[in-house]
């Protein structure tokens, strides 16, 4: 055995001390979820690669923004703003960074998408579901043909190649960009050993020019909304296959009064039970909800008419009301109504 791998054995030793305390916590999680939500492999592959993409971008932007606006002339800082040498995802990874809530739930949905579009994919073909824009862009309306346009252009620059999560900064809402921007500022001027002031000015630069009206989700919404008002447009009931993933999640959004991600979420759970809630609640006709359901299910579960019809409506819409309502509002809610809470609070 040479010292260089002695040496790695040594280092490798004295890292594993370091989180051995946590294995029993990892074991635990896995034997014991809290839900009963399963997370595949693909979505597990995909969101560390959507993380690792994202953290690249950022960092790249970052030095970008220091090096060539700022004067700084760090050669690490250099390189990385180049594309040449990323190094803070390891360093974040390694230091727990990637766990916050937001961060966590921001990959949950975007997996989750990525598994809804191969989903679909198995039931239509992309050129079939890529016609389900362009038909827009000869509609009567001209501004609904101009946000159809600027859909299929937002989300031709977050779409890669087949079976790959591809990521964008342009994607991203403002509060997780902002979640991953500070960590990464954090790790290169650990990197640089760099007075963080720099760092954190061209950070503060890169935010203050982050628009996410340029986001799948927002185009999405915008052309939702106008269809919504057209007379038009017929009124057919959204449909994945007919609106496209992006659209008709921000349709049957707007219709329920959920967002876009809680669609999404909803989506991963069994029998995708509050997904079918909103649609009940958006008063779909049996035929389209099943149709729908069809579509979206990814493990040849099958909804029936007869359940879907036994659903009721006022109990739909008074959940999906609930739902609807501020986090922080619900999570008020259930603490307030712990039977363990004694009148003074404690």
């Amino acid at each position: 055995m040479n010292e260089t791998m002695h040496n790695d054995i040594i280092r490798a030793a004295s890292a594993m001390d370091d989180k051995s305390s946590f294995v029993a916590d990892d074991f635990a999680r896995a034997l014991f979820p809290k839900t009963d939500v399963v997370f595949n492999d693909r979505m597990r592959s995909n969101a560390r690669q959507y993380l690792r993409n994202m953290i690249g971008q950022i960092e790249q932007c970052i030095c970008q923004v220091a090096t060539k606006e700022l004067g700084v002339t760090h050669e690490t800082l250099v390189k990385i703003g180049q594309g040449d040498a990323g190094q803070t995802y390891r360093l974040l990874e390694n230091s727990g960074l990637f766990k916050a809530v937001e961060i966590v739930q921001h990959l949950f949905v975007k997996a989750q998408h990525s598994e809804l579009a191969a989903r679909l994919l198995q039931k239509i073909s992309q050129q079939d579901l890529e016609a389900t824009l362009t038909r827009h862009l000869d509609h009567g309306d001209p501004v609904i043909a101009e946000a159809a346009m600027g859909l299929l252009v937002a989300q031709s620059k977050t779409s890669g190649a087949v079976g790959e999560m591809s990521a964008s900064l342009a994607d991203m809402p403002a509060e997780i960009a902002y979640a991953f921007a500070w960590p990464v500022t954090a790790a290169l001027t650990r990197i640089s050993d760099l007075p963080g002031l720099q760092l954190q000015q061209a950070t503060e630069r890169l935010l203050a020019s982050h628009d996410e009206s340029a986001a799948v989700a927002r185009k999405a919404d915008r052309l939702a909304q106008l269809l919504e008002q057209s007379d038009i447009s017929g009124n057919q009931v959204p449909h994945p296959m007919r609106d496209g993933l992006s659209l008709f999640i921000a349709r049957l959004a707007r219709q329920s009064g959920l967002t876009g991600d809680q669609i999404i979420a909803f989506t991963a759970e069994p029998n995708m039970v509050r997904f079918v809630v909103a649609m009940r609640a958006a008063d779909y006709p049996a035929p389209e909800a099943l149709s729908v359901f069809a579509a979206l299910d990814g493990d040849d579960h099958i909804l029936t008419a007869a359940t879907y019809g036994e659903t009721d409506r006022d109990r739909s819409l008074a959940l999906v009301s609930r739902w609807a309502a501020p986090r922080a509002y619900q999570n008020a809610r259930r603490i307030l109504a712990d039977d363990s809470l004694s009148d003074n609070g404690k």
